[in-house]
Order: C-alpha cells, then structure tokens, then sequence
C-alpha cells in the first residue's frame, strides 16, 4: 500500500516508521528544511550534543516514548535525573518539587501547605478523568485547593498559557498535567535528535522516502496514495484544499495557542541554586518558564557554555511573533535581572529565538464529545495530531498513530 504522511514531527516520523515497518511503501513531506518539528534539534559549533528548540523531556510514566527507544536499540542512550523544580513567587525563588518542599514554601500557612499536598496526591491517585471533564480547571482548583493556593499556585500558569481561554479549560487537562509528571526526567544522551536521526535512518531503509521543503497545499496532489495521514496542526491542515466544508467548520472550533522560546548560551550558570525549571508566578512577567538545561545536562556537551530557555505561550496573534530575537531579548531581559540580579550582557555568548504558533491545544470542558476523529470525512484520509491524544497532554510519549486505525 502507498501511504503519504503530511508532516516530519515526530508523529510524522514513527507513523512512517511503522508502516514502512509493515511493509507499505511511505512518503514523507516536510515544509520546512528540518526534520522532528517542535521537537527537532541543532548543534553549535564546539557542541557535542544536539539541543532542541523547544525543551523536551521525557517522564518516567511514558511507556510508549520508551519501548520505541527501546526498539531502535537506543535504551542505552535514555537516562534519567532527579531534577528540581522551583516556582517564582513575590521575588523569590522556592523550590516546590516534593511534599517536604511544599512544607517549607513560604507563602502558604501551614494549613494550605497541607490542602495543598494532599489535593496533589488525590489528583495523581484517581484515574477517572471523564468526571473531571466536566468542570472547568478555574471552578476546581479554588473549591479544593482553597482560594489563596490556586491565587498563588495555579491561577498565574493557567492565565499566562491559556490567556483568554483560561474560563474554558477542563479540569481533565490540568489532571493529566498532574498524574503524569514523576519525580524524575529522562533525556537522550546526544539530544532527542538521535531519536529523530535513527527514525529517519529506519524508515530510508525501510524503502520510505523523505521529502524537505515540501509543503502540501492541495489534498489532490495526494491522490496517487492509498491512504494519507495528516500529522500537521489542525489549523494548518485547515488551509489544506478542498476540505468538506462541514468538516472544515467543525475544526474551525479548536482553538491553539502559540509557544515562543528565547535560548541563551551563557558563559555563567543563571539558576545557581541547581533550579532545572522554574515556574514565574509573577502576572506581570513576559514569560511564564525558565528552564536551565545544563542543570539536567552537563554543560561540557555543550563547549562548558550554559543553556537557557526563557519561554511563554500566547495567542497566534501576539505581537511577539512578529519581533526580532533582539527584541524579544530587550523585553525579557529586565525581567530576568529581577530572577538573578547578577545577570549582565557580558555573560551572553549568543542567544536565538524559536516560535510555533500552534503550539498547545486549547481543551476545553467535555472534550471527548467533541474531540476530532483520526478518521476524517474525506476517504482515506486521516489525521493525526495533538488534538487528538486527550486526555493526555502533548509529549514526545504520544507521537504516534496505531496502525489498526486504518
């Protein structure tokens, strides 16, 4: 069977591999010059390893990331690291990351610090998440946490991801966030580009072709496959020709929000208390996440230099898509001088700028009511994206597309 598949993400990459596996003739087209999408890596000069654009990795819940390693023969490259995580609260850095951490946060009373912990361990308890959906994230998390944790905790991460959809969210979503997350973080020795280079190397040998620069406009060209998996971001795939009109009306209702990440390479460590990922609480910031990845990795992968992403999500309409790295660097830079007053210029050796418009699903209250089917309306066309793996939220772990769904 000829199979085309519409994008070179990693759902892109492992549907081709396991149906070129299975012995189906794939073709792959990739607009851009790259392959692996959100999760596609580059090397500086003097690097040892790969770094992606945008952080990744892995939780040690996620079976299916790990058996396809495992697969490629790759599980001794996947390691993993208990890391700290700290949140960014009224100008001060508080690790919160561990019963005991919650213990000593010191903006609760002793008494929220325990609701608190305990509303935690019953959300990662449970695994039915049907009744969650029906409630909004924004109703829940006040009712049981209490009102000051969610001012504090909760509310600032829902309002700087979500924006204007923030009343619209589904309590299911943050508890996938929740029962997912583990103690600790796994990465690949070399950067999650091993993986898409050993994807790629499979499905070249499997006879499938790869296609960059390769950007599909028209369903009709597609015409010579058998069948057609679509991996691309629904809205993209939106401004595919011809679609159903019914059908293009039914996706028109969901809702994405974009990712924008600033990386620095620094010549000194800029979360020095061993902080990986920090949540910024504060309202007012620019940038809801910094993340030190050589605090997870070594910087001597990287020529002894330090790795910072400084990210945030916004509405595909945000005037920072329309910015400059230097711009974007202009406004952020304030902002971090108050994380770590110690900051100058001079310890920026480069820094670079990474965007996505559909970066996060919006999933809103009742989503699997409404949620698309893999099996579009059109004949032996399919679509496979991150809107489809709910209740789960994206993640490396759920890029792929079972074959019995053809």
């Amino acid at each position: 069977m000829r199979i085309g598949i519409v994008g070179a993400g990693l759902t892109g990459l492992t549907a081709g591999y396991r149906l070129s596996k299975a012995g189906h003739k794939v073709t792959i087209f990739e607009k851009e010059d790259y392959l692996g999408g959100l999760a596609s890596g580059f090397k500086e000069k003097n690097w040892h390893w790969s770094l992606e654009r945008f952080f990744h990795h892995f939780f040690a819940s996620d079976k299916a990331a790990k058996n396809l390693i495992k697969e490629l023969d790759l599980s001794k490259r996947l390691f993993y690291t208990r890391l700290k995580t700290s949140i960014f609260e009224n100008g001060k850095i508080s690790q919160f990351d561990s019963p005991l951490s919650v213990l000593k946060f010191p903006h609760l009373s002793l008494l929220e610090k325990l609701r608190t912990g305990l509303v935690t361990l019953y959300l990662r308890s449970i695994n039915n998440w049907q009744k969650l959906e029906k409630t909004t994230a924004e109703n829940w998390l006040p009712r049981f946490y209490g009102k000051k944790p969610y001012q504090l905790l909760w509310q600032p991460l829902l309002e700087s991801k979500f924006g204007q959809y923030t009343p619209k969210i589904s309590m299911a979503w943050f508890w996938a966030r929740i029962k997912k997350r583990s103690s600790k973080l796994g990465y690949l020795e070399g950067g999650l580009q091993v993986l898409i280079n050993k994807l790629t190397e499979k499905i070249k040998e499997n006879g499938g072709e790869i296609l960059l620069n390769s950007e599909i406009n028209n369903l009709d060209y597609l015409n010579k496959f058998n069948k057609v998996v679509v991996t691309i971001p629904t809205p993209e795939f939106l401004k595919m020709k011809p679609l159903l009109a019914d059908y293009k009306n039914k996706l028109k209702k969901f809702h994405f929000v974009g990712a924008l990440n600033l990386i620095l390479v620094l010549k000194e460590k800029f979360l020095t208390d061993g902080t990986y990922w920090l949540n910024i609480n504060e309202k007012e910031y620019p940038f809801v996440a910094v993340v030190e990845h050589t605090n997870f990795v070594a910087p001597k992968y990287y020529n002894d230099d330090h790795i910072l992403y400084v990210g945030g999500y916004y509405s595909k309409n945000h005037r920072y898509f329309k910015m400059s790295k230097e711009e974007i660097f202009k406004i952020f830079k304030p902002y971090l001088k108050k994380i770590n007053p110690k900051f100058n210029m001079l310890h920026v050796t480069c820094y670079m700028l990474h965007a996505n418009s559909f970066a996060q699903p919006v999933i809103p209250t009742n989503y699997s009511k409404i949620m698309p089917s893999m099996k579009t309306p059109i004949k032996n066309l399919y679509l496979a994206n991150q809107s489809l793996i709910y209740p789960w939220d994206r993640g490396v772990n759920y890029a792929k597309v079972r074959r019995r769904s053809y």
